[in-house]
């Protein structure tokens, strides 16, 4: 007994915004800084996480602190999906550490 796909329905506690945002980051693991300041862009964004396209492999789990250009926004989270989406060009999920509920209203203005 499956389900049709139409039927299932994502549950997210935050809407996503769709929206194209230069970001730089820092990539961690245990701590540690693996890869200098890099630049990626996001895919959509909510208060809660952020889907970004980057340019490095980046391994589930890692720890990323990030910074929404032209803003002053600067979040932290755990990295929950990666995935190759082309020639070096990854598009990688991130959880942030704590739900940002301000983050949209930062991000329109």
């Amino acid at each position: 007994m499956g389900y049709e796909e139409d039927t299932i329905e994502e549950k997210r506690d935050y809407p996503r915004v769709k929206n194209l945002y230069l970001v730089s980051y820092r990539h961690k693991e245990a701590g540690w800084q693996i890869s200098p300041v890099s630049m990626g862009r996001t895919l959509d964004i909510s208060p809660s996480g952020v889907r970004l396209e980057v340019f490095q492999k980046i391994k589930v789990e890692s720890e990323m602190e990030i910074e929404i250009e032209n803003t002053q926004v600067s979040v932290n989270g755990v990295v929950l999906r990666a995935m190759a989406a082309g020639d070096e060009v990854y598009v990688i999920g991130i959880r942030f550490n704590e739900v940002c509920v301000d983050l949209i209203d930062c991000l329109v203005s």
